[in-house]
């Protein structure tokens, strides 16, 4: 289909081979150009002529639609960079003021007999809207759209467009908290408004305002169609039941309605016709042979093209298209026996979900390029991940989030927009806003394949349970929305997922271990579990209580959020940090640090790493600590299945350049925990397991064939010298984990030769190359004695890349590649490496950059001393 001037036109092929143009007498006009904003002290210095063609808004700054006011500010340099240094709070001014978008437009042509609708897709978040100097709608809410009948209030040329933001902070200033408990700010109880926005334990303040999503004037003649649904009924041997819904909105009564749906495969092409009743299109049909939707490591994620047309009296007025899949998604809570599960099935196939937690991917939510969505999710899937959870407390996202993460085959657990506070339940026009704002974004994201599962909020439940034991007032205020109105509502519109009230949720206690998903902060933070609901917390913020050691007294069904603070990449620091301030130590290093106790990073390092001396040495050892720790987690989680049935890490992204729980940074430099979750989220897994002083080795197998190999199991010195090994025939079954061998206490040091365990080290190794090698460490990092190794880098300039070739003389600790340019990517990193190993490493960059060999730079914990020979083609 193509757009000309205001016209849509669709291609049909014909007899004989030839093709025709029909006029659909229906256009979207995108007002996405020529804003203009000011900001003012007020709504009483605004002046009224703003509404008039004639005003003179040369003085008004250019302005992006979709964006928002912080982007608009920083591009003419009206503010400094929110990002350096503490420039962040030379911008909260911007909050307290209230801001006009303007813009100018002309009346689609040849409209007389039609109706005008002005849709504006998100406003940030107390709005007025005003056509022509008349308010046409109010919106309170930056999750809903918003839209409005223009018949008749137009002229042919020169419409004025203004939209108004009111101040949040001064609205939540005037509201009473006092009933409530809200974690990190209150003012955000009554707003229906992106609560990051406010700052996070990993974000800072920036509330931002402004028109975040899409505006367009829609011209509707006859009838127009909303909200396409999409729906699996069944999947059989040779065949699925499937359902495409639409709403019809009337405009005239006296048309008749009627609906051409078309789904587009890979084997062709099926067309059912179905006459519109009560305000609705609806018709079911079977796909023959169809092409299933698949996570990537499961399958195809193979998507159909589906289109809906409205005619009205035989004559194309309206047209929807959405690319689809088929599949069936469902939550299994019990096992075969009755005992807790918490497993998701897809197409009726058990799988085990690997993935990370996904917060707001730029700060400036209503910026953020399409392209960015498609690199974290791409980076997502390159790390083995088939889930990413759209947390709580930021925004239902933008669909490009949702087309990448179908495209790509990776399953979305999605929140609803509350996190960790309660919220007026009690008051009718919140509830309403809530309403209506459910019902809008479960119609907009059901029909995307990659929604796996609805939850209620973020940690509200789990947050309520703790603070009951302080509180004469227990109830929970939240409860109405949680367990009445969204099961109420999406037994309605969603009858095909699961509908979780929370997450965590289950058990006795919302967190507890026994059922349901749960999130672990014993490590890091130092929860101590188990407890029960009603019952104070506490908190073991020791080396041990914190010690990510813990994670091996987890034994939950479904483990939705835990995680380990790590630095980010030296180049990000760089950026963002004045050169004279780029120490460790420093009151700048410190701010780029949003956790509210610091001090667990110290704690941290100085029972696995050791205290950092440096800038380096810090970067080095956090970033050791977090991936280290997750990497025990994980393997813990991945053993146990189908008992657990998947691991979400906190979190996958970074939304301005800090110190955070990410995997990624702001930059989309991967830390060191992303190259280690490439390696402990790949479907086969080799895993040490220690036990009351036994230690056996595991195989863990996702994938959907029987996994047959050797393995060799052994211990080496740091120089390389061979103490023990001895290889094993293993076959394990699909889905599945497997112990190959296990070892006592005693045989550790008389079998295996484990005198001194500061300088000896296990390792488990295939002998097929799908496979990673693994190490297990008798000591802590802080007291292993290996030697300083001498690593040497040859590097060879291609036309796909950097191969860097390294090799080393004793055991190399932590290999590390790093390049400063954006987008680089390794093919492994943050690596050991055996003495008379050699590791070829190719590097590229995401985006067609040059990089040479010179840009590459190559380390290790223990390296003394790095040689370069750098070939160029």
């Amino acid at each position: 289909m193509i757009d000309n001037a205001y016209n849509t036109w669709r291609f049909e092929a014909k007899a004989g081979k030839e093709w025709t143009m029909t006029p659909i007498k229906t256009n979207a006009v995108e007002l996405d150009r020529d804003w203009k904003i000011q900001g003012f002290d007020g709504r009483e210095n605004i002046p009224e002529a703003v509404h008039g063609t004639s005003f003179d808004d040369t003085e008004w700054l250019a302005a992006a639609v979709p964006g928002d006011v912080h982007s608009t500010l920083l591009a003419h340099g009206r503010i400094e960079d929110p990002f350096f240094s503490t420039n962040d709070q030379t911008c909260l001014w911007i909050e307290r003021k209230t801001w006009v978008y303007r813009t100018v437009f002309d009346r689609p042509n040849d409209v007389e007999t039609a109706s005008l609708m002005l849709e504006l897709d998100g406003l940030d978040t107390l709005a007025e809207v005003f056509v022509n100097g008349e308010s046409v709608a109010v919106a309170g809410n930056m999750f809903l759209p918003v839209e409005a009948e223009l018949a008749g209030k137009l002229k042919e040329k020169g419409n004025v467009l203004v939209v108004r933001f009111d101040p949040v902070v001064e609205y939540a200033a005037k509201q009473d908290v006092s009933r409530f408990w809200s974690k990190v700010n209150y003012e955000r109880i009554w707003l229906r408004k992106c609560a990051c926005n406010f700052s996070w334990d990993w974000s800072p303040r920036i509330v931002t305002a402004g028109i975040w999503k899409e505006v367009r004037l829609k011209v509707v003649h006859a009838a127009r169609l909303a909200h396409l649904n999409f729906k699996t009924l069944s999947i059989g041997p040779d065949r699925a039941e499937v359902e495409v819904e639409a709403e019809v909105r009337h405009r005239r009564a006296d048309a008749r309605l009627t609906a051409e749906t078309i789904l587009r495969g890979r084997d062709g092409e099926v067309r059912y016709e179905t006459d519109a009743k009560d305000g609705k299109i609806s018709v079911r049909f079977a796909v023959e042979q169809p092409s299933l939707w698949w996570t990537f490591d499961h399958g195809e994620p193979f998507l159909y093209d589906l289109t809906v047309n409205l005619l009205a009296d035989g004559e194309l007025v309206d047209t929807l298209s959405e690319e689809v899949g088929i599949r069936t998604i469902e939550v299994r809570l019990q096992s075969e026996s009755g005992s807790p599960r918490f497993q998701f099935v897809l197409n009726g196939r058990p799988i085990y979900a690997k993935g990370a937690n996904w917060i707001p991917a730029h700060n400036f939510i209503g910026a953020i390029p399409d392209e960015r969505y498609e690199d974290l999710v791409t980076l997502s899937r390159e790390a083995n991940m088939n889930m990413l959870r759209v947390w709580g407390g930021g925004v239902y996202e933008k669909a490009a989030f949702y087309r990448a993460c179908s495209r790509q085959g990776l399953l979305v657990w999605q929140d609803f927009m509350f996190s960790c506070s309660e919220v007026p339940d009690y008051d009718e026009a919140f509830m309403a806003s809530v309403r209506a704002e459910i019902v809008a974004n479960v119609k907009a994201l059901r029909s995307y394949p990659c929604i796996a599962i609805w939850a209620g909020n973020n940690e509200s439940q789990a947050i309520h349970s703790e603070k009951m034991y302080y509180r004469s007032d227990t109830r929970f205020y939240g409860a109405k929305i949680f367990h009445e109105l969204m099961p109420e509502l999406l037994a309605q519109l969603d009858p095909t997922r699961l509908y979780w009230p929370s997450s965590p949720w289950g058990g006795n206690d919302p967190n507890s271990f026994d059922e349901g998903d749960t999130h672990n902060w014993a490590v890091w933070a130092g929860d101590v579990y188990p407890r029960h609901y009603g019952e104070a917390s506490k908190m073991d913020v020791s080396p041990y209580g914190i010690s990510y050691r813990r994670f091996a007294e987890d034994t939950s069904k479904f483990s939705s959020e835990f995680g380990i603070h790590g630095s980010t990449v030296k180049e990000t620091l760089r950026r963002t940090i004045p050169e004279e301030e780029l120490y460790y130590g420093s009151f700048e290093v410190d701010y780029r640090n949003k956790d509210y106790e610091p001090e667990k990073a110290t704690i941290t390092m100085a029972g696995y790493s050791g205290l950092p001396r440096d800038l380096d040495e810090y970067i080095d050892f956090s970033m050791l600590c977090q991936a280290e720790g997750l990497k025990f987690g994980v393997e813990h989680f991945r053993r146990r299945m189908p008992e657990n049935g998947g691991s979400l890490i906190w979190q996958l992204n970074d939304c301005w350049p800090g110190i955070s729980w990410s995997l990624i940074d702001y930059y989309l430099f991967p830390k060191a925990s992303y190259y280690y979750a490439r390696r402990f989220y790949h479907p086969l897994l080799l895993s040490f397991k220690e036990d009351e002083g036994r230690i056996s080795v595991w195989m863990t197998n996702d994938s959907d064939e029987a996994f047959d190999d050797t393995i060799a199991v052994g211990v080496r010195s740091c120089f390389g010298q061979s103490i023990y090994e001895q290889s094993f025939e293993v076959r394990v079954a699909a889905n599945a984990s497997m112990k190959i061998v296990e070892y006592a206490p005693a045989e550790i040091e008389w079998r295996l030769g484990v005198i001194d365990k500061r300088s000896r080290f296990m390792f488990a190794r295939s002998a097929r190359e799908d496979v990673y090698d693994n190490h297990f460490f008798f000591a802590e990092q802080k007291d292993l004695r290996f030697s300083p190794c001498r690593l040497q880098a040859t590097k060879e300039e291609g036309p796909d890349g950097v191969r860097v070739t390294i090799e080393t003389d004793t055991f190399a600790r932590f290999v590390k590649l790093e390049c400063p340019i954006d987008h680089t990517m390794f093919s492994d990193n943050y690596f050991n490496l055996l003495p008379g190993e050699r590791r070829t490493v190719l590097a590229t960059n995401r985006k067609g950059t040059r990089i040479f060999a010179s840009d590459i730079a190559v380390s290790a914990l223990n390296a003394k001393q790095t040689q370069r020979q750098e070939v160029r083609a």
